[in-house]
């Protein structure tokens, strides 16, 4: 695999780029991540099986918004029959969701340490262009359910909030660990959510309010979606803004757990 070829999902103000496998690893002056209203979100996004980099065999992009990564175990070589296969699906919104899906080929049940390391530089496109200084703080928290990576400069905050549906999730500031078990021929499947948020007073207003249904066929941001695709987003009812922000005035929005489709459909 190249390692400078990528492939890029965007929706409305949002867009994810990476390599071919679906992995980020940005430097300072690298345009690889997550980015929403020109600030990087995610700037690493590393999976390994068993402490190694799967191997990629193909690449789709199902639409614009959405990609879907087709992997086997990283063993050197392409040329081997692979026990394993690895399908990565992702879609961008306020954030991006990923469906991990792990397949056992094998007529034995299978154990496998799986690991997602992250990562937020919050770098703006200047910063990434000029390969500029961050100023301000960068903080990262742990937290029951979910891995929060933030950034506070004066009253301006930006957080990543990323969280897993699977039960055996573990949780670090480095990342996401997975001991996963397959028993013969089954499969493993988790839903990540990597969301974005404007400032920390609106993001815990949106942490502890209710979700609204999903709903189709909606012009709003984050929900521009056609045939199949739908996703369900809550608007916070304190819309607090952040003074002479860009984005001053506008509301974070959250991925109701569970509303994302577990796999994208055929581009129209």
């Amino acid at each position: 695999m190249a390692d400078n070829k990528t492939i890029s999902i965007l929706e409305g103000n949002t867009f994810a780029v990476s390599d071919l496998g679906g992995d980020i690893d940005a430097s300072p002056t690298e345009t690889k991540g997550l980015f929403a209203f020109d600030t990087r979100y995610l700037s690493r996004w590393l999976l390994t099986l068993d402490g190694k980099t799967p191997n990629v065999l193909s690449t789709d992009d199902l639409a614009y918004f959405s990609a879907q990564f087709f992997l086997v175990p990283g063993t050197g070589t392409v040329y081997v029959d692979a026990d394993l296969s690895i399908i990565r699906t992702r879609e961008v919104g306020d954030g991006f969701h990923e469906t991990l899906r792990i397949l056992n080929h094998k007529t034995e049940p299978v154990d496998v340490d799986v690991r997602i390391a992250a990562a937020a530089d919050f770098a703006d496109l200047f910063e990434v262009k000029d390969a500029l200084a961050k100023k301000g703080e960068r903080y990262t928290r742990v937290e029951r359910d979910r891995l929060v990576f933030g950034y506070r400069r004066d009253t301006f905050v930006r957080e990543t909030w990323i969280s897993s549906s699977a039960p055996e999730t573990m949780l670090t500031e480095d990342g996401l660990h997975f001991p996963v078990h397959i028993d013969p021929h089954g499969e493993w499947t988790t839903d990540i959510d990597v969301l974005i948020f404007l400032n920390a007073d609106a993001s815990a207003s949106a942490a502890s309010a209710p979700c609204s249904k999903p709903r189709r066929g909606s012009s709003a941001r984050g929900m521009r979606r056609s045939g199949s695709i739908s996703a369900a987003w809550w608007t916070s009812p304190r819309c607090a803004s952040s003074r002479g922000s860009p984005l001053a005035g506008r509301c974070p929005r959250r991925v109701c757990p569970g509303s994302w489709p577990s796999s994208a459909a055929t581009a129209s």
